[in-house]
């Protein structure tokens, strides 16, 4: 390669040289890695460097050991979080939506989109990432779109879909729908307010919803209100008296508050399972924006801590106030912008997916898929056969528009306009609608489908896909195990009859020293590009690769950061030393080999670093595979082999040379750039690292 071995030079030389492709005519066993596509929000954070820094060393490991690799990148649409970016960009140059239209809206998205991809692709490339670029998926691209479109089509066909009004988890900031793995909890300490109900009193932390109520329920086994049960009592509210009947129902917790609770179908899950068993009527007290409803009268128009405050010395004058409590509880957050969401009723388009859950269930019983760490295998099942139907609407711009059409009350289902005057669904699909495809339509799923419904046998799949699919590795974090991975599986099993990848890595989170998520509101994120200032891009990975254990989180800051990533760059400059030793100030080997024994001993403790790296690296303990390599390198062949051999220097030549060409290999897929640079310094070499074979245990 040509001189100059700085990071973006070794990079452009591998792609230049097509090492990173993989190649559909190849012979080669193949093994595949899906990359999973982070958010285009245009910044990569210290997760997501982790993870693709994992993916990129098993990538590497494969190429040596024969494999004709793909590891395949793309990016997701991300579809609340880009269009909540992409708004606040526009609000500072004093436009909206409602200014802009839908069509011109969208235009400047897509510039934007392509603005902030620059920043995510850069960073890849800068990480070393040996993916196969050519290969490239956007979730919004053409592929994808029409993958989309035939999944639609299909649930719609088969009766899957519906659209209805079903009580669902509300963003009022976000202003949409979004699923309950798309929630965080906060602990708060808040008030427990205890009302009068006719004969009765009950506790709750949500008294604006008073407005909404239809019933009052207890346990069937409470023996302390079976006398009310069935039976219907006038209770005073805020807008007047109202009669209100007492229901049992094995959903009330008869350890809560006083036993009975107050149902409001309208704005609670648990109580809108109770109102349809009691058939119920449902009454909307809190609108899409987070409102009190022209139900509430008076505090019409209120936000809801705004009413709940306002209400509380009206019912404290009419004597429905009984009395308050502190209380700690969990409330459910919009895990984007952490704004409190409202369980409401709305108008939206669902997935029945229950059949669908159960053929995923039993895949991951049969053990296709291996899970790291093992027990979230229990975990998905647990939620699969709890799944309840899949709302798939969003009320966004950004993202792929629900292919139904309307016109003079007739709808139609289709990819693009059936002619003159039809109007298309205003929504957009759920993100994981397309990014529960990815492992297929990354790969041309569905292929000929102008011809008709694609065939569940391998053999008439798209070349690709039958080369390719399943995958065999898969990286994710454990948060959207249910929002992707679990999603993943099922479409996978119903669309073409096949797990979607063979090892399931859950990688452990990063967070600060508190135990906390990064995030940008606490202020409390390490960006990746920090650390490769400041340490090199090897250091940085080497760093990563010790947090990179299954299922273990990782409580990290600056300063640990720092000192590991000083830790690495010292080890890099300490094998950058033995390497000028070894190479640069070499003596003429001795024609005759002579036996030594400490020749003998560190080609021993070589071919045990090479023996437990492979087996590392094969069960995809990755943090164990660079302690294996550091403590030989620096410990056993610098510290003691080097020294001991001084005295020997011709005669240990052959021996130096050989075991540090064969470290520079094991190295390879953690250190790739250092690697590469002190590799081409070798007289006897082939053209890169690279297309090196991985080291064998018998010399």
């Amino acid at each position: 390669m040509k001189s100059g071995f700085d990071a973006k030079n070794i990079y452009k030389f591998w792609e230049d040289n097509g090492y990173f492709g993989a190649d559909i005519k190849s012979k080669k066993p193949t093994y595949s890695l899906l990359m999973p596509p982070p958010n285009l929000t245009g910044e990569l954070h210290l997760g997501h460097a982790m993870q693709h820094s994992v993916l990129d060393a098993v990538a590497r490991f494969k190429r040596f050991q024969g494999f004709n690799v793909l590891l395949l990148p793309g990016v997701d649409h991300a579809g609340i979080q880009f269009e909540s970016t992409f708004d606040k960009k526009i609000a500072r140059e004093k436009l909206s939506k409602q200014k802009l239209g839908r069509e011109k809206w969208l235009e400047e998205a897509w510039k934007f989109k392509e603005e902030v991809y620059k920043s995510v692709s850069h960073t890849w490339r800068f990480l070393g990432i040996s993916a196969d670029w050519s290969r490239e998926v956007f979730t919004l691209d053409e592929g994808p779109r029409k993958a989309v479109f035939f999944e639609f089509k299909t649930f719609w066909d088969r009766g899957l879909i519906y659209k209805g009004p079903y009580i669902v988890q509300w963003c009022p900031k976000d202003n949409t729908a979004i699923e309950n793995a798309e929630l965080e909890y906060e602990e708060r300490k808040e008030k427990l307010y205890f009302l009068k109900y006719g004969p009765l009193t009950l506790a709750t932390a949500r008294p604006e919803t008073k407005f909404g109520d239809t019933a009052m329920a207890v346990h069937p086994d409470d023996k302390r209100y079976k006398q009310y049960v069935g039976k219907e009592f006038e209770i005073e509210t805020l807008a007047g008296k109202k009669k209100m009947k007492v229901v049992s129902d094995k959903a009330v917790d008869p350890e809560f508050g006083t036993g009975v609770i107050k149902v409001t179908p309208g704005h609670d899950f648990a109580d809108y399972e109770i109102g349809k068993r009691h058939n119920l009527p449902i009454v909307q007290v809190i609108d899409k924006h987070g409102r009190l409803t022209d139900i509430a009268g008076k505090y019409a128009g209120m936000k809801v801590l705004e009413a709940r405050e306002a209400m509380l010395g009206e019912l404290e004058e009419k004597g429905i106030l009984v009395k308050t409590e502190d209380y700690v509880h969990n409330v459910a957050v919009c895990e984007r912008c952490k704004s409190v969401v409202e369980p409401l009723i709305s108008e939206e388009w669902f997935v029945k997916v229950g059949e669908i859950a159960k053929e995923a269930v039993h895949e991951i019983n049969s053990d296709k898929i291996k899970f790291l760490p093992k027990n979230y295998k229990k975990i998905l099942v647990e939620w699969l056969d709890s799944i309840h139907d899949w709302c798939i609407s969003r009320s966004l711009w950004w993202g792929h528009r629900i292919p139904v059409w309307y016109k003079d009350g007739e709808m139609k289902v289709s990819l693009d306009s059936p002619g003159k005057g039809w109007e298309q669904d205003e929504q957009v699909l759920d993100t994981w609608f397309s990014s529960g495809l990815w492992p297929m339509s990354t790969l041309g799923w569905p292929f000929a489908n102008a011809q008709g419904e694609p065939s569940k046998g391998k053999g008439e799949f798209d070349p690709d896909l039958a080369k390719f699919f399943p995958w065999d590795f898969e990286i994710t974090a454990p948060e959207i195990k249910y929002l992707w991975i679990a999603r993943m599986i099922m479409l996978s099993k119903y669309f073409v009859d096949d797990i979607p990848f063979k090892t399931m890595f859950f990688h452990g989170m990063l967070r600060d020293l508190e135990g906390r998520k990064f995030s940008k509101s606490l202020g409390n994120g390490i960006d990746p590009q920090y650390l490769i200032d400041n340490w090199g891009v090897d250091a940085t990975r080497m760093a990563l690769y010790t947090y990179a254990i299954p299922g273990r989180d990782g409580r990290v800051s600056k300063a640990s950061l720092d000192e590991r990533g000083k830790n690495f760059r010292n080890f890099g400059t300490k094998l950058r030393n033995v390497a000028r030793y070894v190479i640069d100030l070499k003596s003429e080997s001795s024609k005759v080999k002579t036996i030594n024994a400490d020749d003998i001993w560190i080609e021993a403790e070589l071919i045990k670093t090479i023996k437990k790296v492979t087996k590392n690296l094969e069960s995809l303990e990755l943090h164990l595979a660079v302690d294996e390599i550091y403590e030989f390198v620096w410990h056993q062949f610098a510290d003691k082999y080097i020294e001991q051999s001084k005295g020997r220097r011709v005669e240990a030549q052959p021996t130096l040379e050989y075991v540090l060409k064969e470290v520079l290999i094991l190295l390879h897929p953690f250190m790739p750039f250092l690697t590469e640079e002190l590799y081409q310094k070798f007289e006897i070499k082939r053209k890169s690292i690279m297309i090196e074979d991985w080291p064998s245990t018998s010399k």
